[in-house]
């Protein structure tokens, strides 16, 4: 009885052993997947107004082209035509001004030359700059800026680039490296040219990258400036075209701030502006291109781009705000081979991921979709922190936010467990092997259980002999039975 249980504790072992290979050969596959959680599917929600939920109200936009963007995201709350090529009118001067703050020296001092006063429309914005007049190239951007002076932009371009051609390939240039593809310069200032058109969006790459200057805050938000005298001229006192930002007008919003107007009679109204309000964590960005002046009821004229663009304000804080769509914090786990603890690692996001959200948008309809970098699993050792795949979380099909995802805590290594699944590998790519050690093991275990049987007799038989010792001194020797031993 005690060999059959002997033999089949052996052969339990040897099979479990050999058990071992399948596990092991899961261990090397590391073919890429994608893991993706799914709580609802998104519905399409394409139209010529965008925006990122359907349950938010639509908002449309009295303008041939419009764009309203959230600048601390750069995600788009609202877009109307903003692909469409229109004419940007002095929208243009925000390059001008780009152009001048990247290239030029504030207190260089330029001249303006006679060509600078050349091909301008008599009645176009001006800073009555003349032929020989000095001033800084501060002043000057103030003259374009504010005043959305012609001549001013002229003036700009020679001293940056030599000419006004030059200056202009260089718009161009810029406007390409922005990442800018609906958009050609053919002048420095915006006077119509049917050769002269670009987008919404194109001109928000633009500001967005104007906006990196203070200088270019600083002048575009001003709303008066007093240019000190030349050499030429009394001191002139600069007023913003920007009604947005001046106080006691119909248009006065006190969010406003910057940057630049715009206006031609094929071009329409236009004007890019900015708004932040204390009650809200969001900084808007409106692009208004193409707008119209309308007659009110009293006979008054209303400028549209104005009343738009605060209506696109006013639209943006009331349906949108910021939220974190995905905290810090376990997502999920993945196996782990040969470790000296847990089998599975817990992995968590490694930064919370926050989103310009509809407010009191639906839950359900996030979707996180997870890239693991091993989905089948990882060897151990693993270290806390360590980055084992990716997550990204979109909403309606838009996509929000992307975060790494990490392992939450150290997960050691068993060379045990590794030396037992390296052992089984080698057995199931050598399977011929595997039936050679089992019948070897077999003999062993045979040897053993006879030489254990062996010993079993022998001891048996010393036994018995010893016991016939002992009767037949018994017999010889009756009289000494009780002290035989003593």
């Amino acid at each position: 009885m005690k060999k059959k249980k002997i033999l089949s504790l052996f052969l339990s072992i040897l099979i479990a052993c050999s058990c071992i290979y399948p596990v092991a050969a899961t261990n090397d596959d590391t073919t890429a997947e994608t893991e993706t959680t799914t709580s609802d599917t998104a519905a399409d929600t394409s139209a010529d107004t965008t925006v990122v939920d359907t349950g938010v109200p639509s908002h449309t936009v009295k303008a041939k082209a419009a764009l309203l963007l959230e600048l601390g995201s750069g995600q788009a709350l609202v877009e109307q035509n903003a692909d469409e090529q229109i004419y940007p009118a002095s929208l243009t001067k925000v390059m001008t001004c780009l152009l001048t703050l990247e290239h030029g020296t504030l207190t260089d001092t330029v001249t303006v030359s006679e060509t600078a006063l050349q091909n301008l429309d008599a009645a176009g914005s001006t800073a009555g700059l003349k032929v020989g007049e000095q001033l800084t190239v501060e002043e000057l951007l103030y003259c374009i800026m504010l005043s959305s002076a012609n001549e001013a932009c002229n003036v700009a371009a020679e001293y940056i680039a030599g000419s006004v051609d030059a200056f202009v390939d260089m718009m161009n240039e810029e406007a390409k490296a922005l990442g800018c593809t609906g958009t050609h310069f053919a002048n420095p200032h915006g006077l119509h040219d049917e050769n002269h058109y670009t987008t919404a969006r194109d001109l928000s790459l633009i500001v967005q990258e104007a906006m990196k200057s203070q200088t270019f805050l600083t002048i575009t938000s001003t709303v008066t400036h007093t240019v000190p005298a030349t050499n030429l001229s009394e001191e002139r006192e600069l007023f913003t075209t920007n009604l947005l930002e001046t106080p006691g007008t119909q248009y006065y919003y006190e969010y406003a701030s910057g940057i630049k107007t715009g206006f031609t009679t094929p071009a329409g109204r236009c004007l890019i502006s900015t708004a932040q309000r204390p009650d809200s964590d969001l900084h808007l960005l409106s692009v208004v291109c193409g707008a119209e002046d309308v007659t009110a009821e009293d006979g008054s004229i209303i400028n549209e781009n104005f009343t738009e663009t605060k209506a696109l304000f006013e639209y943006g804080f009331e349906n949108f705000s910021f939220d974190t769509i995905q905290e810090a914090t376990p997502v999920t786990e993945i196996p782990v081979f040969h470790s000296a603890g847990c089998d599975a690692a817990v992995l968590a996001a490694d930064q919370a991921i926050t989103a310009v959200m509809p407010k009191d948008y639906d839950e359900t309809q996030l979707e996180k979709t997870l890239f693991l970098d091993n989905p089948n699993g990882v060897e151990a050792p693993i270290s806390k922190g360590q980055k084992l795949g990716t997550m990204t979380v979109s909403y309606q099909g838009r996509e929000l936010g992307t975060a790494n995802l990490v392992a939450i805590t150290d997960t050691p290594r068993s060379e045990l467990a590794a030396q037992v699944s390296k052992t089984g590998n080698f057995l199931t790519e050598h399977p011929f092997l595997s039936v050679i050690g089992g019948v070897v093991l077999l003999f062993i275990l045979y040897l053993i259980i006879n030489n254990v049987q062996r010993a079993r007799r022998r001891k048996r038989r010393r036994q018995q002999m010893a016991r016939r010792r002992r009767q037949q001194e018994i017999i010889e020797f009756p009289g000494n039975r009780d002290n035989r031993w003593e």
